[in-house]
């Protein structure tokens, strides 16, 4: 249940109308990173979440940025100023020709939509999206902070700022709190390819690191002549190694045209 209280959840505070900003600012309000979808994007997951700890984390935090969402899209309102009439250099005419408020719409105008959520029912997979979904929200509210000098704006885009940094680290520590061997980790890395780097550069500069070295991992040089063939028709070949994934049914002369020859070359 969602009940609406006539106050902001931080003071929304403009010194005077700055339209160029708000058309900057729409890109937290219908944006891939803005306030809207983490909303959603929370609610969403946790209606497939059947832990009840961290459905209730998801669902808290929903409800903030649903709240976020609300003091975006009135700062954006005050931002835009009297709309009673405008000059034809106008910056956010798109916005006065609608009607005067925010469009739900990035800051270059591309309509908001259902494919910036991401919803796995996955609980590993879903907590990493939402760390980087509120990682990437801060990055872009601090290069918001460098586009204007208005103190009341400046003093709401930090508090979402931090509140941003806020959602993440409850997010890492819930990820923290995952039992081990759950979800996608309860099998991963525990086949050979899982633990190969395949070293696809040519030419100076291959660095090495963490990434590709110690941590269980083989480095592998030209991959495709150790594995790769060319593309044809017939059985899958042997695993290459005892915890890959062997030849089956399905998988041998099933393609669209099994008479297909391979071209000689």
């Amino acid at each position: 249940m969602f009940r609406h209280i006539k106050e902001t959840e931080y003071h929304v505070r403009v010194s005077q109308p700055d339209p160029r900003f708000a058309v900057l600012l729409l890109q937290q309000f219908g944006g891939p990173n803005g306030e809207l979808k983490a909303g959603m994007q929370y609610l969403i997951q946790s209606f497939a979440c059947n832990d009840p700890r961290i459905r209730d984390l998801m669902q808290d935090i929903a409800a903030e940025e649903f709240s976020h969402f609300e003091m975006v899209g009135e700062c954006i309102a005050l931002l835009l100023g009297n709309l009673s009439s405008v000059p034809k250099d106008y910056p956010a005419l798109s916005m006065f020709v609608e009607g005067g408020g925010p469009m739900l719409v990035d800051s270059a105008g591309i309509p908001w939509n259902a494919s910036y959520i991401n919803s796995n029912g996955d609980l590993w997979t879903d907590l990493r999206s939402n760390v980087a979904a509120e990682m990437r929200a801060k990055l872009v509210y601090e290069r918001l902070l460098q586009q204007t000098d208005d103190p009341g704006v400046r003093d709401m885009i930090r508090f979402l700022l931090s509140r941003e940094e806020s959602h993440a680290t409850s997010f890492s520590q819930a990820l923290n709190w995952l039992p081990e061997g759950t979800g996608v980790m309860k099998d991963f890395r525990d086949s050979d390819f899982s633990k190969k780097y395949m070293d696809l550069s040519v030419g100076a500069g291959n660095a090495r690191g963490p990434w590709n070295q110690g941590n269980d991992f083989v480095y592998e040089n030209d991959p495709h002549r150790q594995y790769g063939s060319q593309p044809q028709y017939g059985p899958d070949p042997d695993p290459h190694g005892p915890r890959e994934t062997g030849p089956g049914p399905a998988m041998d002369h099933t393609r669209n045209n099994p008479d297909w020859q391979q071209p000689q070359h």
